[in-house]
């Protein structure tokens, strides 16, 4: 007997031999208790099972009809240093919940989960509540602002299809290939054709390799050359240029075709390809779309000044099989190594605040920063041009440590900073591992959001695990060296962090030696030397963590010789540029 249902819109839901199933917004919380409270009008579905018995489910609202929506947890705290705000992580409650909705303001406009007002979503209180949601239609206008970068390598073809058919529909879609290529068998072609058939009007899609001589060239006229290796010479032959290998490379030569093809887009995302769970890409992509829309929903209510924002996801677990049985891990061993260590960082930069319960904790006792390595993450397109991005798989992590660094400068004496950034120091390598830093010069907020739906990907050998966090290291611990530099340089400066009144324990608050900053940042310095010595994760060569390449801001870039360079002089995609949609 297939399913059958009826919606009675307007009708006085009352118990009688019927049980009610009520469902409180705010917490999930199910009582099964048989109602004997006539309610309110309300919606009232009722399937009819096989069976042949019935079941009735009441929502509570005294709305006439029901939403899809995303229902999240608002952040309970957030550390601020100057311009820039990092929230405790925020949890995803439900992908699809239903919520009453009355029309007008509801349509456009995050809800509020509290008893006082969760039966309308045009109210924006802020004060005590637990979650919100956010309607799809609200979430679909974000998403269609959207470009998603997937950079891939070697995974296979079956695992890439499935993450790009699950983005949503709205996105635009760019496909960053580092994968071999021979003449008996190009794998990126297959990839290029596979990734143009998901193309349609409101969905553009681009693929590039990222070796393709052409985007290295169009790169360097675009005065992006430190991305680009130096010519290598086979006989009397020089080897066309290409761009370095590298996640964050990849990463970041699909933040330049975005902001060259796709110029309305106001955000930018970010989703490892290696994903063998598609629909969790689906609820990834949301989320970002979630965390865009309650950082609007904050400045409408506050009247902000509008800032840069950044939207990092925590994956709900990675399952792990083992011994015949799977393990929800809650957490990769990468990124418990790095986060501890960001946290212990933003707890000696005056990373103290206070959570709605009054309670205050450092980040190394809270555990404050949960998406250190955060493959998945977005951001506004403003502060994607913006960030100094670093190398390989650095590139996540060095968000924190480029975001606090130049939140430091802000409000500072900034005379001649920028001639001093450049200024290369002994290291060899300082030519392209620190370039200019500039203030910021709005406020950026990064939203941290624990997903529901875990991460499945392969299994990954110890030795990559190490290398990985080794770079994560490696970016703090010479990002800190760096500033501990400057600030020595910079004698006069009385206050190298800006922290809130209302945020304790600052290390530079008025009163204390700035001098005691840089002997806790030599202090962290050494121990995580020591860390990585014991962890096997120190260069054989120099005994030192390793150093990543620190790119300069794409702000610098010269959009329109890019994409020239990009589109060749017929205007049209060469070298291994593919465009559908666009």
């Amino acid at each position: 007997m297939p399913f059958s249902s009826t919606t009675n819109v307007d009708t006085p839901i009352t118990n009688t031999n019927t049980k009610t199933f009520t469902t409180n917004t705010a917490t999930g919380d199910t009582d099964t208790e048989p109602q004997t409270q006539p309610w309110k009008y309300a919606t009232r579905i009722t399937c009819t099972i096989p069976s042949g018995r019935s079941s009735t489910s009441s929502l509570l609202s005294t709305s006439t009809t029901t939403a899809a929506s995303m229902r999240v947890t608002r952040p309970t705290a957030s550390l601020r240093f100057g311009p820039l705000q990092v929230f405790a992580e925020a949890t995803v409650l439900d992908p699809d919940a239903a919520v009453g909705v009355a029309g007008g303001k509801g349509a456009t406009r995050g809800g509020e989960s509290s008893s006082s007002s969760r039966d309308d979503l045009s109210t924006s209180s802020t004060s005590n509540n637990s979650a919100a949601y956010f309607p799809w239609p609200v979430l679909d206008a974000v998403l269609c602002k959207m470009v998603i970068v997937v950079p891939c390598k070697d995974e296979k073809l079956s695992v890439i299809r499935g993450v790009l058919a699950a983005i949503p529909v709205g996105c635009a879609v760019i496909l960053v290939s580092n994968c071999q290529r021979t003449d008996d068998d190009d794998e990126y072609a297959q990839q290029a054709a596979m990734a143009l058939a998901f193309a349609s009007p409101g969905r553009p899609v681009m693929t590039v390799h990222q070796k393709d001589p052409i985007a290295a060239a169009a790169l360097r006229a675009a005065g992006m050359a430190d991305l680009c290796e130096d010519k290598a010479v086979s006989g009397d032959t020089p080897t066309p240029e290409t761009i370095r290998d590298g996640k964050g490379e990849g990463m970041i030569l699909g933040i330049a075709l975005a902001a060259a093809f796709c110029p309305g887009r106001k955000y930018i995302g970010f989703v490892d390809a290696d994903n063998f769970c598609a629909a969790s890409v689906t609820e990834y992509c949301k989320d970002f779309a979630t965390g865009f829309a309650l950082d609007e929903e904050r400045d409408v209510e506050e009247k902000e000044e509008k800032e840069e924002t950044m939207v990092r996801l925590r994956w709900a677990s990675k399952p792990k099989v083992r011994n015949g049985m799977v393990e929800f891990v809650p957490e990769g061993r990468c990124s418990r190594i790095v986060n501890s260590w960001l946290n212990r960082l933003f707890s000696l930069d005056g990373g103290s605040g206070s959570g709605r319960d009054g309670a205050t904790e450092t980040p190394a006792q809270s555990g404050f920063i949960t998406t250190g390595n955060a493959g998945e993450h977005a951001m506004t397109m403003g502060l994607a041009l913006k960030l100094r991005l670093a190398s390989g798989y650095a590139i996540e992590p060095f968000h924190f440590v480029d975001l606090l660094e130049r939140a430091q400068m802000t409000g500072r004496n900034t005379t001649n900073i920028s001639t001093k950034q450049q200024t290369p120091s002994s290291s060899s390598t300082a030519s392209s591992s620190v370039p200019g830093i500039k203030p910021l010069t709005k406020p950026v907020r990064i939203l941290q959001l624990r997903t529901r739906s875990p991460h499945y990907h392969r299994a990954s050998p110890e030795a990559h695990i190490r290398r990985m966090w080794a770079v994560g290291l490696g970016c703090i611990y010479h990002g800190l060296a760096s500033a501990t530099a400057f600030l020595r340089q910079e004698p006069e400066t009385d206050h190298p962090i800006t922290v809130d009144a209302d945020d304790a324990g600052g290390l530079n608050d008025a009163g204390n030696n700035p001098n005691t900053h840089n002997t806790n940042i030599s202090h962290l310095l050494r121990e995580m030397h020591n860390f990585a010595k014991d962890g096997g994760a120190v260069e054989a060569e120099t005994g030192a963590l390793p150093r990543p390449r620190v790119y300069p801001a794409l702000e610098g870039m010269d959009g329109r010789k890019f994409r020239e360079g990009m589109l060749g002089r017929k205007g049209r995609a060469g070298g291994t540029l593919r465009m559908a949609g666009v």
